[in-house]
């Protein structure tokens, strides 16, 4: 009788790896409930039988496909700010998220903004790793804003600014989709120029006015 050989731990992992990979571009590009486990799996390139002894569910699957998707967002946007001072970073992550190329790719493109919306129906647990990328992201943004006038709150309004011009982009005309991507650069730029300086003063006179105080009760 042929024994045969079971899998090591370390093909497991890249089976596993290979499931992962091809549901977080399966999921953008059709959604969560326009791709199945099966269609997951030929993707893959392996047989639906297999799939349950990687992940006990979909929803499993899935929380998995949603942090992957997150990573390489963040390893896309990471490469594009290698090399460049500073002051150039948040502009390069600006360019490159609100660019067309990520807005014709969504199975290779932010999962926030390919899936945000459906997601937000979703059981509470994928609920939970959407709102865990939602967090790292916006952590991520803030490196960028560090030693600017600008806090944590401008993070996430910058990250809303960005997931949201994608996704109209996505969703109008191809002929429009530029001018909406532009659009949207452009009122994010306006917002990072000008806020610090209207912080700026807001301090300065915030100081002048407790310096009037102090004399007046001296």
């Amino acid at each position: 009788m042929m024994n045969i050989m079971p899998w090591t731990d370390e093909h497991k992992e890249r089976t596993r790896e290979r499931i992962v990979q091809a549901a977080a571009a399966a999921v953008r590009a059709r959604g969560v409930d326009g791709v199945s486990i099966a269609e997951i799996m030929a993707e893959a390139g392996l047989t639906h039988g297999g799939f349950y002894a990687h992940f006990g569910s979909k929803g499993d699957l899935l929380r998995a496909a949603l942090d992957a998707a997150n990573g390489q967002t963040l390893d896309m946007l990471s490469a594009a700010t290698q090399s460049l001072s500073a002051e150039q970073r948040i502009d390069a992550v600006v360019d490159t998220y609100l660019s067309p190329k990520h807005a014709a790719h969504p199975e290779r493109g932010c999962p926030l903004a390919a899936l945000g919306p459906e997601l937000a129906r979703a059981p509470s647990d994928v609920r939970h790793a959407l709102a865990r990328g939602i967090e790292r992201r916006v952590a991520w943004l803030e490196t960028f804003l560090r030693g600017t006038e600008h806090d944590e709150k401008d993070a996430t309004a910058l990250l809303a600014c960005m997931v949201g011009g994608l996704v109209l982009a996505r969703a109008v005309d191809p002929a429009q989709s530029t001018a909406v991507l532009d659009a949207t650069r452009a009122f994010v730029r306006r917002g990072l120029d000008a806020n610090p300086q209207k912080r700026a003063t807001a301090r300065t006179r915030s100081k002048s006015t407790r310096r009037r105080r102090k004399g007046r009760t001296a």
